[in-house]
């Protein structure tokens, strides 16, 4: 999870993806990628100097 953190956090940095008081919603398939997502925002959200609020909503893509 470190290493995703990391990378996580550089990216946001380099692209200055988030500002304070931002609502970030994840989509949720229920797969890995989505949930690794939304759980390394979750462990950011508790250190990073700007406050942010997180919003799960859950897809369903009926393939």
């Amino acid at each position: 999870m470190q290493k995703i953190l990391s990378c996580l956090r550089k990216a946001i940095e380099d692209y200055n993806m988030i500002d304070e008081d931002d609502k970030i919603a994840v989509g949720l398939s229920g797969g890995k990628d989505s949930i690794t997502l939304l759980m390394a925002l979750k462990a950011l959200q508790r250190f990073y100097p700007k406050r942010f609020h997180l919003i799960a909503i859950s897809v369903d893509p009926r393939f």
